[in-house]
């Protein structure tokens, strides 16, 4: 296998992992358990949650390790979060929520033990230095049953590249708001709390793609190091196959 190809596996993989746990993350279910475990704004209840492996942290220090999103009402939603039960009992809570959505959603997805081994050793081997959710996440023990454990160690992942990519455009001098800016555009930059006017960023736009390609090629090299070249690929299928079951057995 080429270094291109690796790179293109790597990146299939990540894309994969991404949108599987935002689907998690973003569905309406998984905000009704939020309040039914006591957040009335279940938005307070992802922050907590997410978060929570951080620790009895400031806000400030929170919204620096989200990094994208507006930290004004990331603050306020992290204090209103960890009102209800503390940080790492939020954390244990999204982590069960997470095991749960994966037991109902992904069990008849092709080659779950294997996702799971094959991203245990892909964690394993990734360094947490400047990656404080990834690190955190990390040490979280992971489910026993195949499909709560596969989506559990795709949300892990999903922190290992989002912290690389938060690095990456830390370099670059792009904001976070040029950042989605730069991605998604207006609508996303809305719903990560960001008001009007927003920046386009579009004199960026170049170092956007660069960051990109240096997160890609950064992941690129830790799966080389943890996964041999056909393992590599089997991954990229696998977590791809996993994210299509996922969307077609989650309620609309």
């Amino acid at each position: 296998m080429t270094d291109t190809d690796l790179v293109e596996h790597t990146a299939t993989a990540g894309a994969a992992v991404e949108q599987a746990v935002a689907v998690f993350m973003l569905h309406p279910q998984t905000y009704a358990e939020s309040v039914g475990a006591g957040y009335d704004n279940p938005l307070a209840g992802y922050v907590a949650g997410r978060g929570g492996v951080l620790g009895d942290a400031t806000g400030a220090t929170v919204a620096a390790a989200f990094a994208v999103f507006e930290p004004t009402g990331l603050v306020a939603l992290w204090e209103q979060g960890i009102a209800v039960r503390g940080a790492a009992a939020a954390a244990q809570v999204y982590w069960e929520q997470a095991a749960a959505f994966g037991r109902s959603y992904l069990v008849d997805a092709e080659g779950l033990d294997r996702i799971a081994e094959l991203g245990e050793r892909l964690i394993t081997a990734a360094p947490t230095s400047s990656l404080p959710l990834f690190a955190g996440w990390k040490a979280m023990p992971l489910a026993e049953d195949a499909p709560a454990r596969a989506l559990q160690v795709m949300f892990v992942l999903r922190e290992l590249r989002a912290g690389l990519h938060f690095n990456a455009l830390s370099l670059s001098g792009i904001s976070p708001i040029e950042a989605h800016m730069l991605n998604k555009g207006p609508r996303y930059a809305a719903m990560f709390g960001w008001p009007e006017p927003f920046p386009d960023g579009a004199d960026k736009k170049a170092r956007y793609v660069e960051a990109e390609n240096q997160t890609d090629h950064r992941m690129a090299e830790l799966v080389g190091i943890a996964l041999e070249s056909a393992e590599a690929a089997e991954f990229a299928r696998l977590t791809a196959a996993a994210l299509t079951t996922l969307r077609g057995n989650v309620p609309r």
